[in-house]
């Protein structure tokens, strides 16, 4: 007897040839097991008989209802042990723990970032695809959910809803916030980062990454810009280089409007705007908003100058300080020619 041996999830369930026929969906001929094919059908009626009493939302089946009443409930029995913040389900606590462990499971295919939920994942490939679903009625910039473009108009309108709790400090993005909530905390940490590469001695967060970052080393390319032929180690990088040539500025400041070449650029312009500066000096405290002019600064602490002048052998902390000094040569030569 012919059997298919998995169900609609992949479990392993054997139906025999005569099920094939009583438990076939007559809408789309998928064969579930028969618990399973009444809730199917719903699918395609569109009936959802069972009903929440307290908000009037409907479901197709009673877990789904079952889930959703959790939300009515004011009890939040699962407690983060390292913070305290209470969650109404066990896999919000499970995916909030993640933000303790700096864990992301989920990796984008096409340019490394990764999220801690697969939601978070979805929304953000969406943004490579520039498949927009809503737009600004003033400015006509796209947007992926609805809950960013709410926000995006607080910049046309003036509105800060969203205050910080001690200080009284307003934002308009609820991310702003967030990230300035942190100065106030004392137990913030920064995650650990824990995929390090054996040639350069980087450490990254995420697997993805650092699988990134080993490709400019190996010298592994898959991606050759069309203009000049140069090769890339991956999709964005490539997107990014190819805008030196177009000139495109496609990541734009929803503050103050500045555009800028690359998503890296214009995170570390947000800083400006939000107040953060998370590159701390280990011997002094001082705190930078990029990682480069932490570098720069660290070595007046050292006594490290890297930099050379070729003229006069006088050396620098930085290549800018450099050619800065080496315009004073050049200016002298000038003056006798």
């Amino acid at each position: 007897m012919d059997k298919d041996c998995r169900d609609s999830v992949g479990n392993l369930k054997c139906i025999s040839s005569k099920e094939k026929c009583t438990n076939k969906c007559e809408f789309c001929g998928k064969v579930l097991i028969k618990s399973k094919l009444l809730i199917h059908r719903r699918m395609h009626t569109g009936e959802k008989p069972f009903v929440c009493v307290v908000c009037g939302v409907a479901f197709n089946c009673n877990g789904k209802l079952t889930s959703h009443m959790v939300i009515h409930n004011e009890k939040r029995p699962y407690e983060c042990e390292m913070c305290g913040r209470k969650f109404k389900r066990p896999s919000e606590l499970r995916d909030h723990r993640k933000i303790h462990t700096g864990e992301k499971d989920h990796v984008c295919d096409i340019c490394g970032s990764a999220f801690i939920q697969k939601s978070n994942l979805v929304n953000h490939r969406k943004r490579h695809l520039s498949n927009y679903k809503f737009h600004c009625g003033v400015c006509t910039k796209g947007f992926y959910t609805n809950t960013e473009l709410q926000e995006h108009q607080n910049i046309h309108t003036g509105e800060k809803p969203f205050q910080c709790d001690v200080c009284s400090k307003a934002y308009p993005y609820k991310h702003n916030l967030a990230l300035h909530k942190r100065k106030h905390d004392p137990n913030n940490t920064l995650p650990v980062k824990k995929h390090q590469c054996e040639i350069c001695g980087k450490v990254f967060l995420q697997r993805g990454s650092l699988t990134l970052h080993m490709r400019t080393h190996t010298g592994e390319s898959y991606y050759t810009c069309s203009i000049c032929d140069k090769a890339l180690s991956s999709k964005a990088s490539l997107m990014v280089h190819v805008r030196i040539h177009t000139r495109e500025k496609a990541d734009v400041c929803d503050v103050c409007g500045k555009a800028f070449i690359s998503r890296e650029y214009l995170k570390v312009h947000q800083r400006t705007h939000t107040g953060e500066k998370p590159h701390t000096c280990d011997h002094c405290g001082k705190s930078f908003t990029q990682r480069s002019t932490l570098t720069v600064h660290k070595r007046y602490h050292t006594g490290q100058k890297p930099y050379q002048c070729e003229v006069c052998n006088k050396c620098f902390v930085s290549k800018t300080l450099v050619r800065n000094h080496q315009k004073s040569h050049n200016h002298g030569q000038n003056i006798f020619l």
